[in-house]
């Protein structure tokens, strides 16, 4: 198996200090994303780019012990304009205890995890991007992203999220 896209950046502890203050309230969220996009428009929706089983990302490999897993892009749009591009990386091992994570379709990831009374989240690090090439949207200039792992029932999953130019104006 092959993976396609990776998200890669220079991966850095969030600190209030450390990230621009117009970004902060989204970097720093440790709630569900999606719960505080929809607070700030009118219609919120999602776009599933791709689905489907490939190698986990090196790192994660090395960190998880697996080598399979599903990853999920998405791309989530308030009152129709992009705002986020997500990226969830599901161990295969995570799958086959938590099975409903690979049938989310249109669903957002945070909907269905933050309800989970298991939920924990590690620590949230931030990237930022000069310039990056992300499936359907092509390139984008001065991107800030976060990452995190979170666990359900003890099973491992990675949440990688980059803002869009079009979050600026929420």
């Amino acid at each position: 198996m092959q993976p396609h896209f990776v998200l890669q950046g220079l991966w850095h502890p969030a600190r209030a200090d450390s990230v621009p203050a117009q970004y902060q309230r989204w970097l720093l969220e440790a709630g569900s994303l999606t719960a505080l996009l929809r607070k700030h428009c009118q219609h919120f929706s999602l776009q599933l780019v791709s689905e489907r089983s490939t190698s986990l990302p090196h790192e994660w490999q090395q960190h998880w012990q697996q080598e399979a897993a599903l990853c999920r892009e998405v791309i989530l749009l308030c009152d129709g304009t992009p705002v986020v591009y997500a990226q969830s990386w599901l161990p295969l091992a995570t799958l086959h205890e938590l099975q409903y994570l690979a049938q989310l379709g249109d669903q957002p990831l945070g909907d269905v995890i933050f309800q989970h009374p298991s939920l924990q989240r590690g620590p949230i690090e931030v990237a930022f991007w000069p310039e990056l090439a992300l499936p359907q949207l092509g390139v984008q200039q001065q991107l800030w992203g976060r990452r995190s792992v979170f666990s359900l029932l003890q099973q491992p999953l990675l949440v990688q999220e980059v803002f869009l130019p079009g979050v600026r104006d929420l």
